[in-house]
């Protein structure tokens, strides 16, 4: 396990921008050459990190490496990385070193190469143990490759080289039942009993494969009805196997609650670095230019790859603080922090069923969870 959660301070998020095929309902910043760029991608983020890491105010408690596919990125150039990290801003000696990871890339060669660099955290991009809707997800690898995946990484954790580790799977699928879904988590638990799952409703972006082929009616649209059934079978049965459904996609045994994200959702600094990454520090929401080469052309030229900087106003954080905080299931957003600016809509929304009070903290009753999105739109300024 990895650092108490109040230790949280400022944190790193690196996006490797690469991918070996772009899967049809991705809408991520990436691109897929046949020939990866490592060793000029990460003189690019080395050098966007040095300029930018005076600004986080100190050394980082947690670090995220996504993408893309981070599990391409040759450990030689990801070594450069974090050596330049611990360098300047600095990482925390328990902080939490995530890396995101596509089941054809984890061997035992891969998972020792990463763990020697540091990293004490995989998140395993399985998304489906369906042979069907692997395909129909284009996604590279089959279900005996991400089960194999699966048990290196287990190992890994078992035997201590890893803190902690989780597993991404999506449901409300075209074709999927609620039937099928709980089958594939009863089969995952039985067979790994990851300590931290994120399940993720699939959604529809209108530039992806996806969105082209809904358009088209070649593919049916996601059921909202039946998404939401799926959440909350999910719920059910992996509250029976000690899971706690901690944040709206997310579920953890106690103890291996996702730092980074946590901290997204708490409104902590962090630094957004690499192509299409996002940032907040210092008051200030950035945003890097999403194509890879242009991103390493930009920050050659002068260091420099935002494209889009805000620094919000008051009224814009609470909100900020309002959404994120009501995802985070288990413990709510704090009443003091959003109850001058919303306390009509608060109580609106209580009467409505839609929201709890929980000591000096207020949360989404199963019904808001439910309607989370109308819930939201209430508070819209």
């Amino acid at each position: 396990m990895i650092g108490p959660p109040e230790a949280l301070a400022g944190g790193i998020y690196v996006h490797f921008a690469y991918c070996a095929r772009r899967c049809v309902y991705c809408d991520f910043a990436l691109a897929t050459p046949k020939l990866i760029p490592a060793e000029r991608y990460t003189d690019a983020l080395i050098a966007e990190l040095t300029r930018a890491a005076p600004t986080l105010g100190g050394e980082a408690r947690t670090l995220y490496v996504g993408g893309g596919t981070p599990s391409l990125w040759p450990a030689p150039q990801l070594a450069r990385f974090l050596a330049a990290a611990r360098a300047s801003p600095g990482i925390a000696a328990d902080a939490e070193i995530t890396l995101e990871a596509n089941p054809e890339e984890v061997d035992d060669a891969w998972l020792a190469a990463v763990t020697t660099l540091g990293v004490n955290r995989v998140s395993l991009g399985i998304q489906s143990l369906d042979e069907r809707e692997l395909t129909a997800l284009s996604r590279l690898h089959g279900v005996a490759g991400a089960l194999a995946a699966l048990d290196r990484i287990g190992a890994a954790y078992a035997a201590g080289a890893l803190a902690s580790y989780s597993v991404d799977l999506m449901y409300g699928l075209p074709g999927q039942t609620l039937a099928a879904w709980t089958d594939q988590l009863e089969r995952l638990v039985a067979r790994a009993a990851p300590p931290h799952l994120s399940l993720y409703a699939l959604t529809v972006e209108p530039t992806t494969v996806l969105g082209l082929r809904i358009r088209r009616g070649t593919t049916p649209s996601p059921d909202d009805g039946l998404q939401a059934d799926m959440m909350f079978a999910a719920r059910d049965l992996l509250a029976r196997h000690g899971y706690i459904h901690y944040e709206v996609s997310s579920w953890a045994r106690p103890g291996h609650l996702a730092r980074h994200n946590s901290a997204y959702w708490e409104q902590r600094p962090w630094l957004g670095i690499g192509a299409g990454a996002h940032g907040f520090v210092a008051g200030r929401r950035t945003r890097n230019e999403a194509r890879p080469s242009r991103y390493i052309e930009r920050i050659a030229a002068d260091g420099h790859a935002e494209v889009d900087v805000e620094v919000p106003t008051p009224d814009t954080l609470a909100f900020e603080h309002l959404l994120t905080g009501l995802r985070r299931l288990d413990i709510g957003v704090p009443i003091a922090l959003v109850a001058r600016r919303y306390d009509a809509i608060l109580q609106a929304e209580v009467a409505a069923g839609r929201l709890v009070r929980a000591g000096d903290r207020m949360r989404l009753s199963d019904l808001g969870l439910r309607f989370m999105d109308d819930v939201l739109l209430a508070f819209v300024p």
